[in-house]
């Protein structure tokens, strides 16, 4: 119910503004940014963007884990190996978007490849930092104290190693799934063939703020959905894991 006010409130001040403005180029109504998104829904070309554009936010979502875990891993493992990567985690997390553009434009081009690798290298530290610091946070006391009790490899692994180290993915994959359609949306405005970054890029070289705000509203969904789909994984993970 609280949701419910909340976008009531939103819609108020929305159409009040729009009002005070008076100027659909600036900022339309929410009934008419409506009227554009149900014309968009009804358009074929739309989910064939769609689809490009969740393509692409999960190969590169898939990406970051699969590098990023064992990568945090590798580097919480010890203090040593922990201080020689940290200085290129450290480098790499600064490397502005812009810049990593100019260097994927160069080497692909307009195309997937450059969205992909673009939203790859921007959240890949993320990943990597909350994963060494996990495997940093195992109580090491702990699997002294399994070895003297002769507790199985099994058990250490399922409820020290991984006990210490989920909780860090999880959150991981959390902050993964909540900005990676940012980051390619972006990058389909500035170097790509299709997605919803792609068609605001032609909404706004035709001064059709309308539709950008409809798919902009697209975008908000996309990325409430996936995230409110990657909570309930996370959850039913560690539901699986605890009764393992």
């Amino acid at each position: 119910m609280n949701k419910v006010i909340g976008i009531i409130c939103i819609l108020i001040i929305w159409s009040v503004f729009a009002k005070i403005i008076n100027s659909p180029v600036i900022l339309p109504t929410p009934v008419c940014v409506g009227r554009v998104f149900v014309d968009i829904l009804k358009d074929p070309i739309f989910y064939k963007n769609l689809v490009s554009t969740i393509e692409k936010g999960l190969l590169s979502s898939i990406l970051i884990l699969l590098l990023g875990i064992p990568i945090g891993m590798i580097m919480g493992f010890s203090k040593f190996l922990y201080g020689v990567f940290k200085p290129c985690i450290a480098v790499l997390q600064s490397v502005p978007v812009i810049s990593w553009l100019a260097f994927a434009v160069f080497m692909w081009g307009i195309g997937w490849k450059s969205p992909v690798f673009i939203s790859t290298m921007s959240l890949l530290p993320v990943v990597i930092i909350n994963t060494a610091s996990g495997m940093a946070n195992i109580n090491k006391e702990l699997v002294e104290m399994a070895k003297i009790y002769k507790v199985s490899r099994k058990k250490v692994i399922i409820y020290i190693y991984l006990g210490s180290i989920v909780p860090f993915i999880l959150a991981s994959m959390e902050v993964v799934f909540g900005n990676i359609w940012k980051v390619i949306l972006v990058t389909e405005y500035l170097c790509g063939d299709s997605g919803i970054g792609v068609m605001i890029a032609w909404a706004r070289s035709y001064v059709d703020t309308p539709r950008i705000f409809a798919l902009t509203l697209v975008a908000i969904f996309l990325a409430l959905f996936m995230e409110y789909l990657s909570n309930a994984f996370a959850k039913r993970l560690v539901k699986k894991w605890k009764a393992y």
